[in-house]
């Protein structure tokens, strides 16, 4: 089975961009964070499980997710995560079993290709299989057994890099979405 990494530029309308960029940056983020190993750094979190601006992006794109990975999907958890320079993520995996995906989406009103800040995905044999810059309004839906990595923004860049991330599973007890 082919592994998903589906692009979905322009996700959320420029209203819900707008309300998600600005639950992102209330003042709930904490240090500490890391991907799989504390001693690769760590890097600033924010819980979105309560987020309303959230919550509606996730209804807003959910057809589009569940008819890529046709079944009906829920949400885990929702969150975001920060990068500033130096503070990159480590090469790691969401989830290894089946039936899992992720949504990134990059809801910074502009970001510049000098500013870096890629997210990266690699084939089962290391090699850089997909990436993306963290555009704004830019998604990404994934097969969450992908491994990836969040790229630390270079110095030019003098803000937080924010990812609102969806971790999602299969809901083997809802039907998809009609309009999926």
């Amino acid at each position: 089975m082919a592994r998903i990494i589906q692009i979905v530029p322009k996700l959320a309308t420029p209203e819900l961009q707008r309300a998600v960029w600005t639950a992102t940056q209330q003042k709930n983020w904490y240090f500490g964070n890391y991907s799989t190993d504390p001693s690769q750094g760590g890097f600033w979190k924010m819980d979105l499980d309560d987020s309303p601006a959230i919550t509606e992006l996730w209804e807003h794109v959910k057809p589009q997710c569940e008819k890529v990975a046709d079944t009906a999907l829920k949400v885990v958890r929702q969150y975001a995560n920060g990068h500033t320079h130096g503070q990159g993520g480590g090469i790691h995996v969401d989830d290894r079993e089946p039936g899992t995906y992720t949504l990134l989406y990059y809801p910074a009103p502009e970001w510049k290709a000098e500013w870096g800040g890629e997210t990266l995905w690699f084939s089962e044999q290391g090699e850089i299989a997909a990436g993306t810059l963290p555009l704004p309004n830019r998604g990404v839906f994934f097969d969450s057994n992908i491994a990836h990595v969040g790229r630390a923004p270079q110095k030019s860049y003098g803000g937080l890099r924010v990812t609102v991330a969806f971790k999602l599973a299969a809901d083997h007890g809802k039907v998809k979405c009609a309009d999926s």
